[in-house]
């Protein structure tokens, strides 16, 4: 822990951040532990949700793991219904988790277009409305924030049709909904990463082209997971108390270069 910008405190805050069992996810529950907050881990993964919430224990935060399955819109409900339940409130939403195949279009079925819909926009849509029903009732107001894709702006020819479609559609989703719950103090955001350092991105990019990984936008390099959490995070804090509907591109400058 320790990555994050000066001046953020969520202290006595309480968080839920879907997909939190590595990588951006993971990344964004340390992150919000670090500022202060209590943080509702979600995972279909029992284990690496466990793992994280070690770790955010070990460096002196708190957390709680609740196994959970963005596809399944009882299960996202669950996880933040525990959240509340634990720790009596709710002020940030992230909806992080979600999932890609790559695959020429024209093999691509309409099951396999709704499964990643499903773990896209759809899980997008049903966490927002599980936290604002909270926050609404609880009448605070708060923070969501999805984690959409630079493949929502960029093409790229690669077989991820069904995936920009549904990371396009979290751009549409955060503007709508920032629109609707903005009187009623809930903001609203998104972040759009770019290629992030991985082993298993590595691999991919070194079976297209050997130095794309070294030459990566306008910086000439891959994002790391806390590169992201620390954008979604400020997203939620105070210091971004006027910022509502928008999409932050971190991405290296992949968007203008």
């Amino acid at each position: 822990m320790g990555f994050m910008m000066d001046g953020i405190r969520m202290d006595g805050r309480v968080a839920v951040v879907t997909g939190a069992g590595s990588g951006i996810g993971r990344a964004i529950a340390i992150g919000m532990a670090d500022v202060g907050a209590k943080v509702a881990i979600g995972e279909i993964n029992p284990e690496t949700g466990q793992e994280t919430a070690d770790m955010i224990a070990e460096a002196g935060g708190e957390a709680i793991s609740i196994p959970s399955d963005v596809r399944d819109p009882d299960s996202l409900r669950a996880l933040v219904a525990g959240a509340r339940e634990q720790f009596g409130r709710l002020d940030a939403m992230f909806n992080n988790a979600g999932g890609n195949f790559q695959a020429p279009t024209l093999d691509v079925s309409e099951r396999g277009f709704d499964a990643v819909a499903r773990m896209n926009v759809r899980a997008a849509f049903i966490g927002s409305q599980a936290a604002a029903r909270v926050m609404i009732e609880d009448g605070h107001g708060g923070s969501i924030v999805s984690t959409a894709s630079s493949a929502a702006y960029h093409a790229t020819g690669q077989g991820v049709a069904a995936y920009a479609a549904a990371k396009a559609g979290i751009l549409g989703l955060t503007r709508e909904l920032a629109a609707e719950w903005g009187t009623q103090g809930i903001r609203v955001n998104a972040i759009a990463p770019g290629g992030v350092d991985s082993p298993g991105r590595h691999r991919n990019i070194q079976r297209r082209e050997d130095d794309i990984a070294a030459n990566y936008g306008l910086l000439k390099r891959l994002g790391s997971p806390e590169n992201f959490a620390a954008g979604a995070i400020f997203l939620a804090s105070d210091l971004a108390a006027h910022i509502t509907g928008h999409t932050i591109h971190i991405d290296a400058g992949t968007g203008v270069s």
